[in-house]
């Protein structure tokens, strides 16, 4: 049973990541990034880390690593929950693989994450996204492609990845316009894009023709668009909305954020909460509802909606006598 570390990673990679729960390439990369640092923490204390024994990587080898993240690549507590939890995924399956080595997984796995403060996620407010797309200037064609790029990406709040793996054929232009978007899990869903969007990919895609099954966002040199380039491009024109507009949003434009804030603007305009979750793609509405506090006046909102549906009018409790009080009282105060 003697075996090394290197051939449980390969066999989870392997036989576990992609084979059994064919996970994307974004999150075997997190994974791989997870063992990558652990392999460069391991090699400290190992002359030859291709043959650490799986029996070394132990409760106490995780902590050290875990505080080796925090105080020398100083990560944050949510980063490091997130290796966490990829090396609890790990140990799990080595413990199906190895029930010898049960206890030395189940302590892993025992390994408590740090608290993070829950923070809904930033967004553009809708002023802040109408002025950066309206900075693009369609008098060019690199405009008329960014332009795409961008009112597609936050009319249809898809992923970045789910984004640059759209061809031309999952564009529905009549009977209802919609996309047809391969999202996480292996599962596709449809999203509905208003005119205004159908008519500038209708644009995109006279100046830029492709085939039914082209990628429908290439780069300059006709290659896949990457997140990186597309990073690029919603800098740039945030960058410029913002010299234009210097009340607009002044946190970092990040791949995600016109997702964040098509969800945001949603629940704010009053969407339903599942119907959100389904426009997003998330597995459980657990995961939606933390857009539902990026406004404190929705949610102050919502809760008088159901206290007028359920709770009588307080009014109703006193007596004439007692209000009469109860204002001469309020009166001393002001």
């Amino acid at each position: 049973m003697n075996k090394n570390l290197s051939f449980y990673v390969q066999r989870y990679f392997s036989s576990y990541l992609i084979g059994q729960h064919n996970y994307g390439k974004n999150t075997v990369a997190s994974y791989r990034d997870t063992f990558k640092l652990l392999l460069t923490f391991l090699d400290g204390n190992h002359q030859r880390k291709k043959n650490i024994p799986i029996s070394d990587v132990d409760k106490s080898c995780i902590l050290r690593f875990l505080n080796w993240l925090d105080m020398e690549r100083g990560n944050s507590p949510a980063t490091r929950n997130v290796r966490l939890a990829h090396l609890k995924s790990f140990f799990h399956y080595v413990r199906i693989e190895e029930p010898a080595l049960a206890d030395q997984c189940e302590n892993v796995m025992n390994v408590p994450f740090t608290k993070v403060e829950k923070r809904p996620p930033e967004y553009m407010d809708e002023d802040s996204v109408s002025h950066m797309l309206h900075i693009v200037d369609l008098e060019s064609r690199d405009g008329i492609r960014h332009l795409a790029i961008l009112s597609l990406l936050y009319d249809s709040g898809c992923r970045v990845q789910e984004l640059i793996d759209l061809k031309v054929k999952d564009i529905q232009f009549e009977k209802g316009q919609r996309i047809y978007v391969h999202g996480k899990g292996d599962k596709y869903r449809e999203i509905p894009i208003t005119p205004s969007t159908e008519k500038i990919l209708k644009k995109y895609l006279k100046n830029f023709p492709h085939s039914g099954n082209d990628a429908l966002f290439t780069n300059r040199k006709g290659e896949p668009l990457t997140r990186q380039g597309i990073r690029y491009i919603l800098q740039k024109y945030a960058a410029e909305s913002k010299a234009s507009n210097p009340d607009d949003f002044s946190g970092v434009a990040h791949p995600h954020l016109l997702r964040h804030s098509k969800a945001t603007h949603l629940v704010n305009a009053g969407v339903n909460i599942y119907n959100v979750r389904d426009f997003l793609g998330h597995a459980s509405v657990a995961t939606t509802q933390v857009y539902l506090t990026s406004n404190p006046e929705v949610t102050r909102k919502a809760i008088e909606k159901i206290a007028s549906q359920t709770v009588p009018e307080s009014s109703n409790y006193y007596t004439e006598t007692e209000k009469q009080s109860l204002m001469d009282y309020l009166e001393t105060l002001i």
